[in-house]
């Protein structure tokens, strides 16, 4: 296969990559929205990522007709950074060191390849790329609109997630 080929097919919305009763994963549009099983309940979960499309530049985001508010890969990823962590406060155990780096270098390599679109370079490491405030335009931790990032509304400057008792 082509590395520089990104004409991967995607998923048709309405499939399932696993199904596996009520914990499958349903994609209802592909790339953007899933549905999720529920364990230990029987209402399905989604999941919204951000969906942009520019009709005036269409080339900005090819295949996109449409556009919706959601999340980026790097916020899905922090909450899953906050898990780790979470369970590995409950329970210790080694892997969790690993799945914690391997989901740093994750988060790290998005902000590269971000950067390397834009033209920008990026001499950040993991955990700057993982616990740095994002971005309110673009969702990254260092952009074009930096000064957004200066006047974030976080108190406290490497806040990944604020905890809320409930």
């Amino acid at each position: 296969m082509n590395p520089k080929d990104t004409s991967k097919p995607h998923q048709d919305s309405n499939s399932t990559f696993y199904d596996g009763g009520c914990l499958g994963v349903r994609v209802l549009d592909a790339g953007h929205r899933y549905q999720l099983g529920s364990l230990d309940g029987e209402y399905p979960q989604t999941l919204q990522f951000v969906k942009r499309c520019d009709m005036e530049k269409p080339w900005r985001f090819p295949g996109n007709t449409n556009s919706y508010a959601g999340a980026t890969l790097q916020m899905v990823i922090r909450v899953l950074l906050d898990r780790i962590d979470y369970l590995q406060q409950q329970i210790w155990c080694p892997e969790n060191w690993l799945i914690t780096k391997l989901l740093q270098l994750t988060i790290w390599l998005l902000e590269i390849r971000a950067a390397r679109r834009h033209k920008r370079s990026y001499w950040h490491g993991l955990r700057y790329a993982a616990e740095s405030p994002l971005c309110k335009t673009c969702g990254h931790t260092t952009c074009e609109h930096a000064e957004i990032i200066n006047h974030c509304e976080q108190s406290q400057p490497h806040t990944v997630l604020t905890r809320i008792a409930v």
